[in-house]
């Protein structure tokens, strides 16, 4: 059910952002094939003391399309993602398409955000989005997200993870 409007919202890229990817920038998968989740540094830290606000991941995970993933087993990894983080986040989307879709939903575009932000009721310029690439910084720009910060800055790497 939708809540008021006027609410901050704080949006998080997943792969690279939340959870350490593989050396093809993409979840990493176990030899079995399962999906593994290896949070990247301060994520819990930093997250745990904004737990009552509204929390949300956005994906391009463009390997459902593709067959290297199946969109059950992504949703599985997101709830154990929440679990992980302490079951704070309000909602999430994943883009299972690829870039000859055109969809509206792949990042850059703002389709995941926008949708997100109609149910929830949040009011995009007073919200923030944290991803680590351009295309996170893109789609918060068109979703008229107010502020953009990059995973390093946000959760304050200073290393290279």
């Amino acid at each position: 059910m939708p809540v008021e409007t006027g609410n901050r919202g704080l949006f998080l890229d997943l792969v690279g952002t939340l959870v350490k990817m593989d050396e093809t920038r993409q979840l990493p998968l176990s030899p079995n094939g399962e999906i593994v989740i290896e949070l990247m540094p301060n994520v819990v830290e930093k997250l745990a003391p904004i737990r009552n606000h509204l929390i949300f991941v956005v994906s391009n995970q463009a390997g459902i399309k593709r067959g290297r993933l199946r969109a059950e087993a992504v949703e599985a990894a997101m709830r154990e993602l929440d679990e992980r983080l302490g079951d704070i986040l309000t909602g999430w989307q994943i883009c299972p398409h690829d870039e000859s879709d055109c969809c509206e939903c792949r990042k850059p575009r703002s389709g995941m955000i926008t949708e997100l932000a109609q149910i929830y009721g949040v009011d995009l310029p007073t919200s923030t989005m944290v991803g680590d690439q351009e295309v996170d910084a893109q789609a918060a720009h068109a979703a008229g997200v107010g502020r953009f910060v990059y995973a390093k800055d946000f959760f304050g790497w200073t290393e290279s993870v």
